[in-house]
């Protein structure tokens, strides 16, 4: 596990790893057999296999494809997900530490370069989630927003390794981001999502030179209805009238959040919710590897800003909206709105 070690010192310093050569058995989440999938018997399992590389796919290099904190990685297609899943791909990320499970010692923490977006299942607590992470469709549909993903290796004697392509692993999602920070995997703080294959590099997203793929709760209701093979719909790119709100409150929360490390952030994602009256009522997501808490005075400085959003009418009505700091690129993308009073 060296090369899951070529990180910043921040990465380094939280690096658990198993011991180099270790061999662990393939899939483990928590209630079935090694080699099986929830649901799914063992001869089912040792049936799927990975395949060939598919055409365009991720573009890495030697010594190029490492991030802040990692390597980056992609996955690129799955062998069992929800619908919902395959509409967001790729989904490209930073390997940011190794952590032990109960029952291996080399689970992954992924941290996305999008949140992710998917339907909670039947009996799923939303309580193990805060109430930022919750959005809707334009269906009015719950979904849970995430921002990492666990993962580790599908089969016995494979491992993450340099120059890796579709190599077959379980992923989960990490509804609670205070996973990054634990010592080892707490189960309760995961769900499991799907089996897919993962490559080293990020993979081009589809229409990305044309145009920014739309928001994950927008595009899985846009096709709810359509046929399988319908292709993923896109809109112009077009600065939102908010936009100079928007940027403030991206600054103002950075510089919160730096002050309340004391130290930069380079990268942030962050997803606000507001209420009818423009009022910040929740706030999630990912800065540099670690939650967006800035300090409590910053808290103020945001609610100044989004009351600028009273004075845009119809196009005020920003009910959740995800802020994006990359260096000096800031975007945002809002996901839901209130409906007229």
């Amino acid at each position: 596990m060296g090369w899951l070690s070529r990180t910043s010192s921040k990465a380094s310093d939280d690096q658990v790893g198993p011991p180099q050569g270790t061999t662990q058995q393939g899939p483990t989440q928590p209630g079935t057999q090694p080699g099986t999938q929830p649901g799914t018997t063992p001869a089912a399992a040792a049936a799927s296999a990975p395949t060939a590389a598919t055409a365009g796919g991720p573009e890495s290099s030697e010594g190029a494809a490492v991030g802040r904190y990692g390597p980056l990685v992609c996955v690129t297609r799955f062998d069992v997900a929800a619908p919902e899943l395959e509409w967001q791909l790729p989904l490209n990320g930073e390997l940011y530490r190794v952590l032990p499970g109960s029952d291996r010692p080399d689970y992954s923490l992924l941290v996305l370069e999008r949140p992710l977006h998917f339907y909670p299942t039947e009996g799923f607590d939303l309580a193990r989630v805060e109430a930022g992470q919750r959005v809707q469709d334009r269906k009015g549909r719950t979904m849970v927003r995430v921002h990492a993903l666990l993962l580790c290796s599908r089969f016995v004697g494979e491992q993450l390794h340099p120059g890796m392509r579709d190599l077959a692993v379980n992923l989960a999602y990490v509804v609670d981001n205070s996973l990054a920070r634990d010592a080892e995997v707490d189960f309760a703080k995961i769900e499991f999502a799907a089996t897919g294959f993962l490559s080293e590099g990020h993979a081009p997203r589809a229409g990305e030179a044309q145009a920014p793929a739309p928001d994950a709760p927008a595009r899985a209701d846009a096709h709810a209805d359509a046929p399988a093979d319908a292709p993923a719909d896109a809109a112009p790119a077009t600065r939102h009238p908010a936009a100079d709100v928007f940027d403030a409150v991206a600054a103002a929360l950075r510089e919160g959040v730096a002050a309340q490390r004391g130290e930069p952030v380079v990268r942030m994602t962050a997803a606000l919710t507001l209420d009818g009256g423009h009022r910040l009522t929740g706030l999630s997501g990912n800065a540099d590897g670690q939650p967006p808490a800035p300090t409590p005075e910053t808290f103020e400085r945001i609610g100044e800003l989004l009351s600028g959003l009273a004075g845009l009418g119809e196009q005020g009505r920003v009910a959740a909206v995800t802020l994006r700091v990359d260096g000096d690129a800031v975007t945002h993308e809002v996901t839901r709105t209130h409906e007229p009073s």
